[in-house]
């Protein structure tokens, strides 16, 4: 029998309905947006002080809010788009890439390139009808880092605890969890298919 799709875990990614503004363009295949380093900043800032109401890990690394205002997250998701072949300045990529991580890190293993792009297809597919198309770039780069920096502070975060098998095991469950809320999907309930999440 095959594996049902699960379009549900890029659906329940999606902001609130938006309104195109003037002057925007209609949106790019990838819900691409023109990205402002100004507001790049003020996003970092906004996530820095809402971190514990958006994640539920309790950190080993120091200053993790300090580590998001001071642009730490930057370099790393960017480097693992560029390594996964995402898109940057893009809600899909922003969104496969959440998606990749949550899951790695949830699971305890390493997607393959195949399995990136196939989210990343996914991702782009379930977006195409969601209510960012109507978003103004500004809108569109929000909601898009502030994935990438969740993301980021979670690549990181492993990286510090990557020694320690009993903190490892630790954080895989807490970010399952925080999958949960932000998604409300089970991210252990998924293999990753050709055809993106699939029913296990």
């Amino acid at each position: 029998m095959r594996k049902r799709q699960r379009g549900k875990a890029v659906r329940a990614a999606a902001a609130k309905p938006g309104h195109l503004a003037p002057g925007d363009k209609k949106v790019a295949s990838d819900l691409a947006y023109v990205r402002s380093g100004d507001l790049s900043s003020q996003i970092e800032q906004a996530v820095a002080g809402r971190l514990p109401q958006l994640v539920s890990l309790r950190f080993r690394m120091d200053d993790p809010s300090r580590f998001v205002r001071t642009a730490g997250t930057r370099a790393i998701y960017r480097r693992e788009l560029q390594s996964r072949g995402l898109p940057e300045n893009s809600v899909s990529g922003a969104t496969a890439l959440f998606l990749s991580v949550g899951w790695e890190l949830a699971n305890g293993r390493r997607l393959t390139p195949a399995q990136n792009a196939a989210i990343y297809r996914q991702a782009n597919n379930g977006l195409k009808s969601s209510p960012l198309i109507r978003q103004s770039n500004a809108q569109r780069q929000q909601e898009a880092e502030m994935r990438l920096i969740v993301a980021g502070l979670w690549l990181e975060e492993a990286r510090i605890r990557a020694s320690s098998p009993k903190m490892n095991a630790e954080m895989a469950d807490a970010v399952w969890k925080d999958m949960r809320a932000i998604t409300r999907n089970d991210m252990r309930a998924y293999n990753v298919t050709v055809a993106g999440f699939t029913d296990r």
